[in-house]
């Protein structure tokens, strides 16, 4: 290792483990590592302008996490809303009819069917509803729709 690296290892594990939480953004849902590996670059960085005792950098990495944490998240969700925030407005899907994607099984999660461009989980209270078929949503639990089979009109 070269004497720059190691004169400067506090700098260096604050960096490089900034960088890893931040390249794990990309296998972890959510935003908050990458906010969490921002605060670790930006101790590095401070470790390395200043002596700052072990417990002060976990202290700084705490505080700038979750400053970064609020302020990041305030920021995103201005430009990406939930899919929550976009929701459609309560018991406005009860009656509408939507295409079964997964065969949607009795009490029995697994089923999904397609809602305004979107999968949704789905189940049955009666009867299993083969995928390609329509049903007829009842309420919803959450992300999970109620549906019904849909019965054509007898003949």
């Amino acid at each position: 290792m070269s004497d720059f690296l190691l004169s400067n290892l506090p700098m260096a594990l604050w960096i490089g483990g900034g960088i890893l939480l931040i390249l794990a953004e990309f296998l972890i849902p959510g935003t908050f590592v990458a906010f969490l590996g921002t605060a670790g670059i930006l101790t590095g960085a401070l470790v390395y302008f200043f002596a700052i005792s072990i417990g002060w950098q976990l202290g700084i990495w705490a505080i700038l996490s979750t400053v970064l944490i609020y302020a990041g998240s305030q920021t995103i969700r201005k430009f990406f809303p939930a899919q929550s925030e976009r929701a459609v407005p309560e018991n406005d899907q009860i009656g509408r009819l939507v295409p079964v994607v997964k065969d949607v099984l009795v009490e029995r999660k697994g089923g999904r069917v397609l809602f305004q461009g979107v999968e949704w989980d789905a189940i049955s209270k009666t009867n299993r509803i083969p995928q390609g078929s329509k049903a007829r949503i009842l309420s919803r639990d959450n992300l999970t729709f109620l549906v019904e089979p849909l019965k054509l009109p007898e003949d």
